[in-house]
């Protein structure tokens, strides 16, 4: 008997250094390797018209930290291109937040996302404490302000965002494609487009 069990405990080291010289180093299998993640953004064209992909643009928020258009491709969007100078802006504003809160409590994937174009006077890029100073007083937490710049303006709307007033809503569907836009504001309709793209019914 315990010479049958010194066989088998022989066999089962065996078995074990068997095992063990077959184990591969996935370290150098570059089969192995996680692929890069495939992009999302497959397009090279961009415009400013309804049925266009938006155009791209990184400002920094108020947080100091870049913020890219494109780094958030699967959630809808109000872009509201502002100033600080323009009292209309002034009075959406407060709302921001609060619009934003509406939709997300809901379990919908949305940000009411404000670039401002200039600071007090026109033509004059915002900073981080204009940005900053925006976004504390009318209590934007999570709701993204950035310090953009009139560069992003194009009339033509070929390359960019035909902005003409102040301010300009732009709705962008979860694929960044244009879903419509105002010059001014009108708070039922950019809701009721709102809640078309996120697919709540009116009833």
């Amino acid at each position: 008997m315990p010479k049958i069990c010194a066989n088998a405990a022989l066999l089962f080291l065996a078995f074990l250094a068997g095992c063990v010289g077959h184990v591969q180093n996935i370290d150098d299998d570059d089969s192995a390797a996680p692929s890069d993640p495939v992009s999302l953004i497959t397009w090279d064209d961009c415009g400013g018209n309804p049925g266009d992909k938006a155009c791209n643009f990184t400002f920094m928020d108020q947080n100091g930290d870049d913020w890219d258009l494109y780094d958030h491709y699967g959630t809808v969007m109000v872009l509201d291109f502002s100033t600080m100078w323009c009292g209309v802006c002034k009075n959406i504003a407060p709302y921001a937040q609060s619009h934003q809160d509406s939709y997300t409590s809901a379990g919908h994937d949305f940000l009411w996302v404000t670039i401002l174009v200039d600071e007090m006077a026109w033509g004059d890029e915002p900073e981080l404490e204009d940005i900053q100073g925006w976004a504390d007083t009318y209590g934007m937490e999570s709701s993204p302000v950035l310090a953009g710049n009139r560069d992003i303006i194009d009339t033509t709307a070929e390359n960019g965002y035909p902005i003409s007033s102040w301010p300009t809503i732009v709705i962008v569907d979860e694929t960044l494609t244009i879903y419509n836009g105002l010059r001014g504001w009108n708070e039922s309709t950019v809701f009721e487009w709102v809640d078309e793209v996120l697919g709540i019914s009116s009833n």
